[in-house]
């Protein structure tokens, strides 16, 4: 960024240009620009009904920091009733340095935060086989987001997705022949039993740049570690280069998705026999990952 650019705004210096919005802004002026702008997508996508409450994952990387933080800002203001949850996957030094910054975060923003781990069931993500550390990690963290969230009495469960997720799943949905998976990619799935609780993505038309200078003004912690698990970025990478040639794209790409995809109505399910949750089979996917990897001979299925 140029050094004489100037907030639009204020006439302070620039911090961050939003090429898409074509406005210019400092560190004072944007968390409200940033701010005006989740809260416009909320009220647009109808993603929060009236008295729902709702449980935010945070992780304590920058996107669910950045929920975290924008939702408490516009608790008042839409009256919204707001706590955090954190997993634990047990992930060796990484997961205990997540929990001191999430703790933090929580402090900070004066926010109820509820925890759960996944050592209750006699396991780690780090007990798992690398090359389905990450199909696991997906189905632990589902399964316990939906589980807790309900047992907690909560609503809606709200997660720190970006544009450049959104664009990500469906680049690899469709590339593997999933095609029905990118009915998931909206703004809002509500629940279709009442043991599945509502899923929000406020931040779905937000990229990963806006959240990390969102967070960056508004001076909380955030995480810059990498998952010690994680995969190459290749997508990622691939979807800032068409970005860098074609200014625009990700906020079109995901706005074009939450106009025209449609969650499918789940109509063909089961309940687990083992644990009682919604399932496509007689064992759903968290029991048979802990009957693969627990320590636990009888393992309690209350978090």
């Amino acid at each position: 960024m140029s050094k004489l650019t100037r907030c639009r705004k204020c006439g302070r210096k620039a911090v961050i240009k939003l090429k898409d919005y074509r406005i210019s802004l400092c560190e004072r002026c944007y968390p409200e620009f940033y701010e005006q702008l989740v809260e416009r997508s909320i009220r647009k996508h109808k993603m929060i009904k009236n008295k729902e409450k709702i449980i935010a994952a945070i992780s304590g990387g920058k996107d669910s920091v950045a929920l975290a933080s924008v939702l408490t800002k516009l608790s008042e203001k839409m009256q919204l009733e707001v706590e955090l949850l954190y997993i634990d996957l047990g992930i060796k030094s990484y997961s205990k340095f997540l929990k001191n910054i999430v703790k933090k975060v929580s402090n900070l923003l004066d926010l109820n935060l509820n925890t759960v781990s996944v050592k209750n069931y006699g396991f780690s993500i780090d007990d798992t086989e690398n090359k389905k550390v990450c199909s696991v990690c997906g189905v632990v963290k589902r399964y316990l987001m939906n589980k807790t969230a309900r047992e907690l009495g909560f609503d809606v469960i709200a997660t720190g997705h970006t544009s450049e997720d959104f664009i990500e799943f469906f680049f690899k949905n469709t590339l593997s022949g999933n095609y029905e998976l990118n009915c998931k990619l909206v703004p809002r799935i509500d629940s279709f039993d009442g043991k599945i609780v509502t899923k929000i993505r406020p931040l779905f038309d937000r990229t990963e740049k806006e959240n990390m200078f969102y967070v960056l003004c508004k001076n909380l912690p955030f995480s810059t570690e990498i998952c010690p698990h994680a995969p190459r970025r290749d997508w990622k990478e691939i979807i800032y280069y068409i970005e860098l040639k074609k200014p625009g794209f990700k906020r079109a790409f995901v706005t074009n998705l939450a106009k025209f995809m449609r969650p499918n109505i789940k109509k063909d399910y089961r309940y687990c026999k083992l644990c009682g949750e919604v399932s496509n089979s007689e064992i759903c996917s968290f029991c048979r990952i802990i009957n693969k990897y627990s320590k636990f001979n009888g393992v309690s299925y209350d978090v």
